[in-house]
């Protein structure tokens, strides 16, 4: 796992003359892992494809650059290519000319697209850019190691008797109290020259440029979003409120044509006349209640869309609210929403004679949108692909039978308002066939099946579709052409091919709800003794699929490791019910997938059973624990142990820096609306949140504990702390592992090595019907520790 390379995102040129995709050597050459997900980024190298020709790939850059490199957007022609790089703790931006494939680097540290966008072309000499004055690193690759290097200082400062060291955080009439991050700036970059030209200082976090090129639309956060402290709180991440401001580049003034309307994140529309912007602006009521606008840039003017009693949906899962998905088609605004007594979504064209069904004579469709053409609308419903017009008039489009999704060609890590929002205009779409090929209604009538392959990325271009795919382990890149044999762009971890990696099996069962699922279950390819001991790796309300990539990296539940070790592991469907209580008859839900799995493969040993989770698989383990003496072992990764303090307390990193925000909403909205299901705060139901957490039942678990935790993890660790000191306190048997400086996942390599060796040696313990086999310890990447419980400290 930690050996395998690596694709990132792909893209093809405006032209179609160039294909250009990141390609990441093995995760542990990594020369950092304080960036999280995004440590791979350090040994990230942008590869070349000439489509004129039939030479393979190359190196976009000159050796010289070395690695670290990360894909941005094209200049509008193709010319030019705004790429990132990061090294030696900064992160730079820098333009390639693809004439000769120099690139010109620029001192100014810009933002990262993650909820909304922090760059675009305004042509092919000009970039708006979010950047940081200050140069510090963007907060997503800085939060990982700014808190600890804060700590530090502070503690020296205390340890030399000054300056008084304390952070100050206030509610109520002290709320003043709670700190701001530091500004950021929105600013033009001349990329011939090098120079740049601030046009706004403040929070800034989206930004979206109108059509025509003269005016930039931002979005700043601003004052703690107010809440409704009698009511369950919203697990939202919407911790503040959001201002729309906008910049006429003509002139350089910047206004607030909404004053200080909170809008919606992850919409933020031109229309294609450049003459309105769509927002959703929120409620005296809620998110929910609130208003599609089209602000007028010119002016006051702000029309409000009139929704009939049409309802957004939101996105569904278990926020309460995420965004709204709208876009324009044509002239007109389309609303993906439901009438106030109906459950079925549909997209809708608003204007001011009201609301106007456009797929009411389809299937169900889909809430992505494949791409816009003028006036059509190209979308999934009912497995088939359809164009439907601004009138409502919906053609079938041609494609091989077998449609299941719809693609909209955004990289893995585009910005969330990329990924809801803002599909691309052009006159075709990219949809995934029954088979897993890729197929563009329309277009490719006949397309090549991938086989065995699972289809885990799609990237479009002017006249092509990039596809990653992977097939055991191994993954290839494939750029499909209209006309043109399937080419073969890149391919990586050939050596995967020679391993055995054991397929997913299906386990039938039906569910608390009567409903027939099936969960998935991995054999190992050699047996101990007459039965094969199972572990459950469980992650209640977790999706339905199988994990399609053997050795993607999963530094917390990769079920392959564990199967290697001669485990079969069971990953049980247990869909969330919402009307449950989280802890309420979970033993029996996952048995019941259990006892479906021992009937339908006889080799399985019903008496060797365990139950391995992260996070809330974690918690839902300690809770089985509770619940029955069928579990033998339990293994718990980030998990929770008591409800009530999981509500309150600060995670790590925002006690560290509450400047950059604090963990309260997320915290106790999550005990309270989301997987928590609380509904309430704990001193308005504390039988609930008792009767909810492992903690208060210790005295019934009877199955060896393992408890891993990283000190700087977002769900504190003293929640394995607590229920290791309950168990303790009981002399009952118990490991806790506590990995230093990780987080809710593990990042170095040795932790993620030596944690699964040591979940493999605790099954072997805990599940053996004989002999316990030598615990086998792979090679560290430096130096042990002193000792098996000591810190990393040198000998005395």
């Amino acid at each position: 796992m930690l050996a395998a390379e690596s694709f990132g995102n792909a893209t093809i040129d405006p032209t179609g003359r160039w294909a250009v995709f990141e390609q990441r050597a093995p995760y542990d050459q990594a020369t950092s892992f304080e960036f999280g997900l995004r440590n791979p980024w350090t040994v990230s190298r942008l590869k070349v494809v000439d489509l004129a020709s039939g030479r393979p790939a190359e190196s976009l850059l000159r050796p010289e650059e070395r690695d670290g490199h990360v894909l941005g957007p094209w200049s509008p022609s193709g010319r030019r290519l705004l790429i990132f790089r990061l090294r030696d703790h900064r992160w730079q931006a820098g333009v390639v000319e693809m004439s000769d494939r120099t690139v010109h680097w620029f001192s100014l540290s810009p933002e990262l697209s993650v909820f909304g966008e922090a760059a675009q072309w305004r042509s092919d000499d000009e970039l708006l850019l979010l950047v940081r004055p200050d140069g510090s690193l963007p907060q997503w690759l800085a939060s990982g190691a700014r808190g600890r290097r804060a700590l530090e200082a502070r503690w020296r400062a205390t340890d030399a008797g000054g300056p008084a060291q304390r952070t100050s955080l206030g509610s109520g009439a002290f709320a003043g109290d709670m700190p701001q991050p530091p500004q950021n700036q929105a600013v033009r970059l001349d990329v011939r020259s090098g120079i740049a030209t601030p046009l706004a200082a403040g929070w800034f976090y989206d930004l979206e440029l109108s059509p025509d090129g003269d005016r930039l639309a931002l979005v700043e956060t601003a004052t703690a979003a107010t809440f409704d402290p009698t009511t369950a709180f919203e697990p939202q991440a919407i911790d503040r409120e959001r201002r729309l401001r906008i910049a006429d580049l003509r002139t350089g003034a910047v206004t607030s044509p909404l004053g200080d309307a909170d809008i919606a994140p992850s919409l933020l529309a031109w229309s294609p006349a450049s003459d309105r912007l769509l927002v959703w602006a929120r409620g005296a009521e809620g998110w929910e209640a609130g208003d599609l606008l089209g602000v007028d840039p010119d002016g006051d003017a702000v029309q409000r869309y009139d929704l009939g009693g049409l309802r957004p949906y939101t996105g569904g899962g278990v926020a309460t609210f995420n965004s709204v998905y709208a876009d324009w088609l044509g002239d007109w605004p389309v609303l993906f929403a439901h009438t106030a007594t109906g459950e079925r979504n549909d997209w809708h064209r608003l204007g001011r004679q009201g609301a106007v069904n456009l797929t009411a004579a389809l299937s169900p469709p889909s809430v992505d949108i494949g791409a816009i053409d003028g006036e059509r609308l190209l979308l999934v419903a009912g497995g088939r692909p359809w164009a439907v017009t601004v009138s409502g008039e919906a053609a079938p489009m041609v494609a091989p039978t077998g449609v299941v999704t719809g693609f909209d060609g955004a990289g893995y890590l585009e910005s969330q308002r990329r990924q809801r929002n803002s599909p691309p205009r052009r006159g075709w779409m990219a949809v995934r066939l029954s088979d897993g090929a890729i197929a563009r209604p329309d277009l490719d009538p006949d397309v090549m099946a991938t086989g065995d392959a699972f289809v885990s990325g799609v990237y479009a271009g002017a006249d092509g579709v990039i596809v990653r795919t992977v097939e055991n382990g191994v993954q290839t890149l494939r750029l499909q052409q209209p006309g043109r044999p399937d080419r073969t762009l890149s391919m990586i971890n050939a050596w995967m091919g020679e391993i055995d990696f054991p397929e997913p099996e299906r386990v039938r069962h039906r569910g608390a709800d009567g409903v027939e699922r099936f969960s998935w279950l991995y054999r190992p390819r050699q047996w101990r003794g007459e039965k094969t001991p199972l572990v459950v790796l469980s992650y209640p309300g977790g999706p339905a699929a199988a994990p399609s990539e053997p050795a993607a990296l999963n530094a917390w539940a990769n079920p392959q490791l564990v199967v290697s070790g001669g485990y079969a592991v069971l990953i049980p469907i247990v869909p969330l019910d919402r009307e449950k209580e989280p802890a309420e008859d979970y033993a029996e839900d996952v048995l019941a997938v259990v006892d479906a799995a021992l009937a339908q493969y006889p080799d399985l040993d019903p008496d060797r059973v365990a139950h391995w989770g992260h996070s809330f698989g974690g918690y839902a383990g300690l809770v089985a624990a509770t619940q029955t003496d069928r579990f033998k072992a339990i293994i718990s990764v980030a998990g929770l142990s008591d409800l009530a303090t999981a509500w309150g307390e600060f995670s790590p990193a925002n006690r560290d820096n509450p400047e950059f925000g604090l963990s309260l909403r997320q915290r106790i909205g999550w005990a309270e609306e989301s997987q928590g299901r609380m509904r309430a705060p704990p001193w308005t139901a504390p039988d609930l949140y008792v009767r909810n957490s492992p903690l208060f039942g210790a005295d019934r678990i009877s199955a060896p504990v393992l408890l891993v935790h990283g000190d700087r993890d977002l769900l504190p660790s003293t929640q394995s702390e607590i229920m290791f000191s309950a168990l303790w306190r009981q002399n009952k048997d118990a490991r806790l592992l506590t990995y230093w400086g990780e987080g809710h996942h593990l990042w170095s390599p040795d932790n993620i090595r030596d944690l699964y060796t040591e979940i493999v040696a605790f099954l072997d313990r805990t599940l053996s019907s004989g002999e316990v086999p030598p615990v086998l310890r792979p090679q560290p990447r430096s130096p042990p520790s002193a000792g098996p419980s000591s810190p990393s400290l040198p000998p005395s």
